[in-house]
């Protein structure tokens, strides 16, 4: 089946109303800022651009819708590449884009009816690809350059660019009723062009402000004013430091501790696929689990080797393991916030001054090697490091009565 422009026309316009208004919708529910604001107006400049065009689709020559499409089009490709700048930090320079526009309307203006439905077209598709090749580079820059949905974004903008500063090179040579012209650049292929990146920039752009929600949100839980504490958890030094005085303390009082090793499973695949920021809620989750299930005096913290480590006091070898199940219970039941159609597990492995010397690096080693193991095993389970002691301890019931 073979569908004509005026078809095509609205189809694009359909689609270019749907996926900006899913935006604007989705960005009015997340959050309100400078990126948010010049994003819309991009969108919203598409949508008036689809409009104008079909309009002029159905009655074609009409000086007005030509000037709005030719503007709005611009405005819209302008407006992306200032979001981009606000969300790299750098000024917007809207200015830049608002200059552009009046430019390409002036451009149909001054020629008036006697220019067709091609007036202003070099400028438009120049406008168009200039922008669009800014609005990529910003992309492959600064804050968005970490980001997988920037750099997608990015590509589908070097793409555009591509497409129309040709079909500007090609207008400027040979003219828009050349065969050529008609052939590769014309009408219909850039309609087809144009719902590609309505329909990929608006997945890209929803999902990094989504990024954006859950990347600033302030940690949750106590902060101290040397900044020790991470998303409700001790700093990787910080963990040691207590970690290696509560042992002391405890071998001083002949108690017993625990040393937990958890990692989230698949957490580089899930930055990859979803996102640095869905990555983030997956760890704010799971300290969140930690300060909810371990007991109260047990020290929690992020790792270098691994995510997250707690020591415990404990009474019996049981408790080391009855802990570390439950808190890859909660891992497992938990949902992540934005995004609760992922379910996370971990591989947890656990030591204890049980079956292994009294010493926080013998803990951690046989806590790492009892954590592979659960790797290796597939995730999603606990693993207790082997013994290497049977020296029997007697604990201070009453010092447990703490937790």
């Amino acid at each position: 089946m073979v569908l004509d422009s005026a078809t095509l026309s609205v189809m694009s316009a359909l689609v270019t109303i749907l996926a900006g208004s899913s935006f604007i919708l989705n960005t009015s529910i997340q959050r309100i800022d400078l990126v948010s604001r010049l994003w819309t107006i991009a969108f919203t400049n598409g949508m008036l651009a689809a409009l104008a065009y079909g309009f002029n689709a159905l009655t074609p020559g009409a000086t007005v819708t030509i000037a709005v499409g030719n503007g709005a089009i611009v405005a819209a490709i302008g407006f992306v590449w200032a979001g981009c700048r606000a969300y790299n930090g750098r000024k917007p320079l809207t200015w830049v884009t608002l200059i552009g526009v009046a430019v390409i309307i002036a451009a149909v203006l001054l020629r008036g009816p006697d220019g067709g439905e091609w007036a202003g077209g070099a400028e438009m598709l120049g406008g168009v690809g200039l922008f669009a090749l800014l609005a990529g580079i910003e992309g492959l820059t600064g804050q968005m350059r970490t980001r997988v949905s920037a750099r997608s974004l990015a590509v589908v903008m070097l793409v555009v660019s591509a497409f129309y500063l040709a079909r500007c090179a090609v207008f400027l040579l040979y003219g828009p009723y050349d065969a050529l012209f008609r052939t590769y650049f014309g009408s219909d292929l850039a309609t087809f062009t144009t719902i590609l990146f309505v329909t990929s920039s608006a997945v890209a752009m929803t999902s990094l402000q989504v990024e954006r929600a859950y990347g600033d949100r302030p940690p949750v839980g106590p902060r101290s004013r040397g900044g020790v504490f991470t998303i409700g958890v001790l700093s990787a030094d910080s963990f040691e430091e207590g970690a290696r005085d509560r042992i002391d303390r405890a071998r001083r009082r002949s108690s017993s501790v625990a040393l937990i090793l958890i990692r989230i499973d698949g957490l580089n695949e899930i930055n990859t696929a979803f996102g640095r920021g869905t990555g983030d809620a997956a760890l704010q989750t799971v300290a969140t689990v930690l300060r909810e299930v371990t007991p109260t005096s047990a020290v929690l913290g992020r790792q270098k080797t691994a995510n997250f480590g707690v020591l415990a006091m404990v009474s019996e070898p049981q408790a080391t393991r009855e802990i570390a199940e439950a808190i890859l219970a909660e891992i497992v039941e938990a949902r992540l916030e934005g995004a609760s159609d992922i379910r996370l597990s971990a591989s947890i492995g656990v030591a204890d001054s049980f079956t292994v010397p009294f010493d926080f690096d013998k803990l951690r080693e046989a806590a790492l090697g009892a954590l592979e193991q659960a790797r290796e095993a597939g995730g999603n389970r606990v693993e207790a490091a082997l013994q290497t002691q049977a020296v029997p301890r007697r604990i201070d019931r009453s010092r447990m009565m703490l937790d």
